[in-house]
């Protein structure tokens, strides 16, 4: 891992800052589960797990707000958000997470 400070900062130093960037991941498992992480770079640094279910539009809602809060992330910029899982386009459960990442793109 390189060392950055502001006086030797290189292109090996945006590779790291890069990779220390905030991302809730929502990953949709076997159809059944769906499980929210929050990363930096590839490291978990929280994670709730849930049952795809007729509730899931609340519960996802739920969840990502829960782990901004837990994890005092300011909701005014929130991190990048990645879907995974979710192939069929018009599954109502893909139109939603799509919908909530969309969602907390605005700021």
């Amino acid at each position: 891992m390189t060392h950055c400070s502001i006086d030797t900062f290189t292109e090996n130093c945006k590779l790291v800052i890069v990779n220390l960037a905030m991302l809730i991941k929502i990953i949709l498992q076997n159809k059944k589960n769906v499980k929210v992480q929050l990363r930096s770079g590839t490291e978990v640094i929280d994670e709730v797990d849930f049952p795809l279910d007729f509730h899931f539009d609340t519960v996802l809602v739920t969840s990502i707000d829960k782990i901004l809060k837990e994890n005092r992330i300011d909701r005014v910029s929130p991190p990048d958000v990645l879907l995974e899982g979710f192939g069929e386009e018009a599954s109502m459960s893909s139109l939603i997470a799509k919908t909530v990442a969309e969602a907390l793109k605005i700021k």
